[in-house]
């Protein structure tokens, strides 16, 4: 979306804690209007969880901005079906720019991640693609999170005999017994697995059973106690 378009549309509002000074100051620089009123509202909280919960749902959709030392404020519990909805997002600002920090803060419901130091240009940038419906994280670290997302997307797709030959794997079958009772060859059970283990993201019969019984979650039960436990239930497909 150009800044144009989205000129014309209502404004924006963006919030910023009381004691971020020089954020605040940066918001200002890099957004407010040179030539007429601003397409943004800019809004400032007291830095306490009541505060800003009360404007967010006062002011959405709204970008909450933020730096990464004050994020334990963000009550992201209450904000859960807003940031789902994007009603709410959350832009941060952090020195702390690996690929496994953007991954946490976008795990928490983080819409974007920016350097302390950005210019004021790519700031508002950033703001402007978020409001546009855009992530604002290296292309490498989305590319990682949408194939993690496809994975367990796909995983919800099984077939119907997919399904079949997972309850079987977590109940101990071989490939032969499996192909037995489901009264087809072994050589189409072995490629039936191969597309489940595709679809659910494993490796190997142990993982496939940890998957089956923990939701793809980790544990820190053993391969031969999983296999071996007859508690174990067969999956729901």
């Amino acid at each position: 979306m150009t800044e144009a378009n989205l000129s014309e549309r209502s404004p924006k509002a963006i919030i910023c804690l009381e004691a971020s000074v020089k954020l605040w100051r940066r918001l200002k620089q890099s957004l407010e209007g040179r030539d007429g009123p601003s397409e943004f509202i800019l809004a400032r909280s007291p830095e306490t969880t009541t505060e800003i919960l009360a404007l967010c749902r006062r002011l959405v959709p709204a970008l909450l901005v933020i730096e990464d030392v004050r994020i334990k404020v963000v009550p992201f519990k209450e904000l859960r079906d807003l940031i789902g909805r994007r009603d709410i997002q959350i832009l941060v600002f952090s020195d702390i720019t690996d690929d496994s920090s953007y991954e946490r803060f976008f795990r928490m419901g983080c819409t974007g991640v920016i350097p302390t130091k950005v210019a004021n240009q790519a700031l508002r940038k950033a703001v402007l693609a978020i409001f546009a419906g855009e992530l604002w994280m290296p292309r490498k670290v989305l590319s990682r999170l949408a194939q993690e997302a496809f994975v367990k997307g796909s995983a919800r797709k099984l077939t119907r005999r997919e399904c079949d030959i997972l309850k079987l794997i977590c109940l101990g079958f071989t490939n032969q017994q499996i192909a037995d009772d489901l009264f087809i060859s072994r050589e189409t059970v072995r490629w039936h697995v191969r597309g489940l283990y595709s679809k659910i993201g494993v490796d190997s019969r142990m993982e496939a059973i940890r998957y089956a019984k923990y939701g793809g979650e980790g544990s820190d039960s053993t391969p031969d106690a999983l296999s071996s436990n007859p508690s174990i239930k067969p999956p729901k497909c």
